[in-house]
């Protein structure tokens, strides 16, 4: 088994072998170490991943829109995990807001044959498989994922996690295959933000792997210009997210969404009612289906592999799109907002 060092350290090593006056030792900072390499399952255009506590495997739903990697109550009690009596999560999405006490990792998460050192994790209060009918143990959240660079191989069903390249020239994935570049892409606390545009108007986007499909803040749609009439004929499906709850959700025909080269034609995506501070929209699973993507959130990059098959750019819906094609009743896994605090209250009472 693999042991990795505490994340700091191998950021101040990595940071202090690029700043070095020698050539040799900034090129082997430079080189691609692979840490682990961590099978990955598809369903319904969300990535699932096996991972091991204390020697007990549990499955992971890989979510870039999770602030901090979270266990189900379940899966905390029946892997007799100790509780944080001390530290308290709230977390909140689509749907109301949950808190609890957070559950100690005496001995971390075992992604791939390597020990991640992470002591705490947060505690969700709903079930994953309520979900999409998808079953999870919890979500492997930004707080795990941003300490590497990531091949997501969505095609070949494989995500390997390599040390973060800081202060290098060229970061860019060393693939045979073609890609673009996503421009503009930007870090907040544990979020990968992407500039995207819809119908003309700029915003920023969530990258949420842990969200089956795209979706559109209500704020944002106000900005498009949308008004409540505009939204008299549009369906409405019920959305799932990282509460109990379930809440209704517009699904609205769009002109265009464009996320760096991907222009997607007459989308229909859900308008969901998000809190502004999180971001204008989330791109899914959706967008990243069949593609091989290559994300880093240290060098704030983001390199898009070609579908797997048809055409270059993404397209979640399109005129050509029967008015009959189904959209999952409960289709938004969402994540996107955990805040953690010292808390000396108990969190369930209210």
């Amino acid at each position: 088994m693999v042991r990795l060092v505490a994340v700091p350290f191998v950021l101040l090593w990595l940071t202090g072998c690029a700043s070095d006056i020698g050539t040799p030792r900034i090129a082997a900072a430079c080189r691609l170490v692979e840490v682990a390499q961590v099978p990955l399952e598809t369903r319904g255009d969300m990535l699932f991943a096996n991972a091991r506590i204390d020697g007990e495997p549990i499955t992971l739903l890989v979510d870039t829109g999770a602030e901090r990697t979270l266990l189900t109550e379940a899966t905390v009690d029946r892997l007799h995990l100790p509780r944080d009596l001390q530290h308290a999560t709230r977390t909140f999405g689509i749907g109301s807001s949950t808190a609890t006490w957070d559950a100690n990792l005496p001995n971390g998460i075992v992604l791939g044959g390597a020990e991640v050192p992470l002591d705490r994790v947060t505690v969700g209060r709903f079930a994953i498989n309520e979900i999409a009918g998808n079953h999870a143990d919890g979500l492997l959240g930004a707080d795990i994922l941003r300490t590497f660079d990531i091949d997501l191989n969505v095609p070949m069903h494989e995500m390997t996690l390599y040390l973060p390249r800081h202060g290098c020239a060229d970061v860019s994935p060393l693939w045979d295959q073609a890609y673009v570049s996503i421009e503009g892409v930007s870090v907040f606390g544990n979020r990968l933000l992407l500039p995207f545009e819809l119908d003309g108007v700029p915003g920023t986007a969530l990258l949420d792997t842990g969200a089956q499909m795209s979706s559109i803040s209500q704020h944002m749609a106000e900005r498009v210009g949308l008004l409540e009439a505009d939204f008299a004929s549009d369906r409405t499906v019920m959305a799932h997210g990282a509460a109990p709850d379930q809440v209704p959700v517009r699904m609205h025909r769009f002109v265009t969404l464009r996320v760096g080269p991907a222009a997607i034609r007459a989308p229909v995506l859900p308008v969901v009612p998000m809190s502004s501070s999180m971001a204008d929209a989330l791109v899914g699973g959706d967008f990243l289906r069949g593609r091989r993507v290559w994300l880093s959130f240290s060098t704030q990059q983001l390199f898009l592999g070609p579908p797997q098959r048809g055409p270059w750019i993404a397209v979640t819906r399109t005129d050509d799109t029967p008015t009959t094609s189904p959209v999952p009743d409960n289709f938004l896994q969402e994540n996107s907002g955990t805040i953690a605090s010292d808390v000396a209250e108990d969190p369930h009472r209210r």
